[in-house]
């Protein structure tokens, strides 16, 4: 008599009733499958990145509020570790981590945090750029990067090789990877404004810490208005906030709202972007872009009012509240159980 598990794996639909299709299908829906979990991986890791890196932020904040006292990082990090529930190594990562990528928007979604573990052991700042350029350009693995670093590539290549790696574009780094994308919120918690405030209230906070807000955004904005004019039949319309990325070199308008972004909201913005791009943009520059930040985004309207926008208006989301001491011990925790 036939084992039980075997005649249970036999159990199948007839051949007879399965065109030779079936294995295409089959291989599609395995890929489709494992797409989509990498994707979720992916998004799970990038939220371990940026939560470390606001974690180590938050401690060298702590620490340079008290570096007239000495020991009171170490005894910190001590401290820390036992009511987080987490490695005094992992923590010592985590404010490394920081320290050797103090702006948020240097970080990229392309890299793991084993990818940023593995960098942040290299000490040089031209030679970290390499492997961390190279790691992107030929999406290496952790792996591959640790054994590069370990043999030592960067000193095998050739002057002309590393500065054309600096030199090589990344992919999709402009513009699409200037701004967040909907996995992750710009943090304005350093203007706390309480639950209930009006977009002008946001905007005064946002041009009173000009320095924090242009920081938080990431590296190459500059600050140039706030409500600036345009004209358009005989009326006066504004624009909130007028940026420059230095980078791309371009304009970037920004429109800011106390609730969640809709189809107008893209149709006013297309707008202005339409209106700078033929009357105020330089030769030198590239297309204005449009950037609206709201507290929370209507998915499906908006998807389709961006329609063939996609490199001309971008949207965000953005919070104003810190998490309490509470949350951010919980988030740890949720992460570290996840290791």
């Amino acid at each position: 008599m036939a084992d039980k598990n075997t005649r249970d794996n036999q159990i199948a639909p007839s051949d007879k009733a399965l065109s030779g299709d079936y294995t295409a299908l089959l291989h599609e829906l395995k890929s489709i499958l494992s797409t989509g979990l990498n994707k979720a991986y992916k998004a799970v890791d990038n939220l371990k990145v940026q939560t470390y890196w606001q974690i180590g932020e938050r401690i060298v904040r702590e620490e340079l509020q008290h570096k007239d006292r000495a020991e009171y990082g170490k005894h910190l990090i001590e401290k820390l570790a036992v009511d987080l529930g987490m490695q005094k190594q992992r923590l010592h990562e985590i404010v490394q981590f920081h320290n050797t990528y103090p702006i948020v928007r240097s970080l990229t979604g392309q890299l793991s945090w084993t990818h940023y573990t593995r960098l942040i052991a290299v000490s040089d700042d031209a030679e970290r750029r390499f492997y961390e350029q190279k790691s992107i350009q030929n999406a290496w693995s952790v792996r591959t990067l640790r054994d590069h670093i370990k043999s030592d590539l960067y000193a095998q290549t050739s002057p002309k090789e590393i500065q054309a790696t600096s030199q090589q574009k990344l992919p999709d780094q402009v513009p699409s990877e200037i701004f967040k994308n909907e996995t992750s919120d710009y943090d304005f918690g350093f203007f706390p404004l309480g639950e209930q405030y009006q977009e002008k209230d946001i905007e005064d906070a946002i041009v009173s810490n000009i320095e924090h807000f242009l920081t938080e955004l990431g590296d190459g904005f500059c600050f140039v208005g706030r409500q600036v004019p345009m004209k358009m039949d005989g009326k006066t319309h504004t624009v909130d906030l007028v940026l420059f990325h230095k980078g791309i070199p371009c304009t970037i308008l920004v429109d800011l709202k106390s609730r969640g972004i809709n189809s107008q909201d893209i149709g006013q913005m297309n707008k202005y972007v339409s209106y700078w791009r033929k009357n105020c943009q330089y030769g030198y520059e590239q297309d204005a872009i449009g950037l609206i930040l709201s507290t929370e985004i209507n998915r499906e309207e908006v998807a389709y009012a961006l329609e063939d926008l996609e490199k001309k208006i971008f949207v965000a989301t953005y919070k104003t509240l810190l998490p309490s001491d509470e949350q951010l011990k919980q988030a740890v925790k949720t992460l570290n159980n996840k290791r």
